[in-house]
């Protein structure tokens, strides 16, 4: 700014004291304003020129300290305060407890936690759903998500020096029991011995399961399937009778060969078609017989059969 200023003031002196000013002094001069307003500009994109305030005091201000006071600010909504309740085997503890609960899921945050165990343990016994609403809701909502975590069924356990507050959620716990009827099962013994309509009804099941299991066995010993198949010759010279004789001589437990007949099927040449009937527990793979005992194959796995060349399976129905 300073050369700007001292450029104009002695144009301004040169023409008050009639001083002419000649084209050379116009160029130095115009060059000298030009460079003032540039020096300026880069001043204020720095952030050092005459509009910027960098104190923390006055009326101006820094924008510094808004913003420490809003992240203050911030800090102090998103602090974490930790609940505490009184003795939650008393009216007292409870009724806290209650009030708690009142605009909340939880203990802490949005999801079951720690907490949420924590405070369950300490309870001796669910809630009063009449007298504390939302301490019940709360405690039966926890107490399902504990049984989808622990699924099996407990048979109790007795543990030395466990106090009875925290031993009796565990004992008394129940995956379907609602907190409304705890009076009409308050005479049910978990643990002891079954009683004799138990008994018979655990027996009538067994004798139900038991007569299935024989059902399914049974039908499936009936279980047999049709297949139908081209046995196909070397040439036209090969002896079909003879070679339908002898797959006919191949015989299994559970294998009934059906009937056959020739069909023409490629130059005036004849194949063998035929059926058989399976049962499927006896014969658990039919393409063991057709490589093993009608083609004869080898190591290689090579036809050595001097009559069949091939055998196609056309269907394989269950009857």
């Amino acid at each position: 700014v300073a050369p700007c200023n001292c450029f104009c003031r002695s144009s301004g002196e040169r023409l008050r004291n009639n001083v002419p000013i000649t084209p050379k002094s116009r160029v130095f001069s115009l060059a000298a304003l030009l460079y003032g307003i540039s020096t300026v500009s880069r001043q204020r994109s720095r952030g050092t020129g005459p509009h910027t305030t960098h104190n923390s005091s006055g009326n101006g201000g820094s924008l510094e300290q808004p913003r420490d006071q809003d992240r203050d600010h911030l800090r102090q909504q998103h602090r974490i305060i930790m609940a505490s309740f009184s003795d939650l085997s008393s009216a007292k503890g409870l009724k806290e407890l209650d009030t708690f609960l009142l605009t909340k899921s939880y203990i802490t945050g949005y999801q079951a936690s720690r907490d949420d165990l924590a405070v369950f343990g300490a309870m001796a016994s669910a809630p009063s759903a009449k007298e504390y609403p939302h301490a019940a809701r709360w405690y039966n909502h926890i107490k399902a998500l504990l049984g989808e975590s622990f699924p099996g069924q407990g048979k109790g356990v007795g543990l030395a020096g466990a106090s009875a507050g925290a031993s009796a959620p565990a004992a008394k716990m129940e995956v379907d029991d609602d907190s409304s009827d705890s009076d009409s099962d308050s005479d049910l013994d978990l643990f002891g011995e079954m009683t004799e309509e138990e008994k018979a009804a655990q027996e009538k099941k067994k004798a139900v399961i038991a007569a299935a299991k024989a059902r399914a066995a049974e039908k499936e010993k009936k279980c047999k399937s049709l297949i139908v198949m081209d046995i196909k010759p070397w040439d036209d010279e090969t002896d079909l009778k003879k070679m339908e004789e002898d797959v006919r001589a191949i015989t299994y437990d559970g294998l009934l060969w059906g009937s056959s007949k020739l069909v023409t099927f490629a130059f005036g040449m004849k194949k063998l078609q035929m059926t058989a009937v399976i049962e499927d527990t006896k014969i658990p793979s039919f393409d063991e017989i057709i490589e093993k005992d009608i083609l004869l194959l080898d190591e290689d796995e090579e036809v050595q059969s001097e009559l069949v060349q091939s055998v196609d399976i056309l269907s394989f129905n269950k009857l």
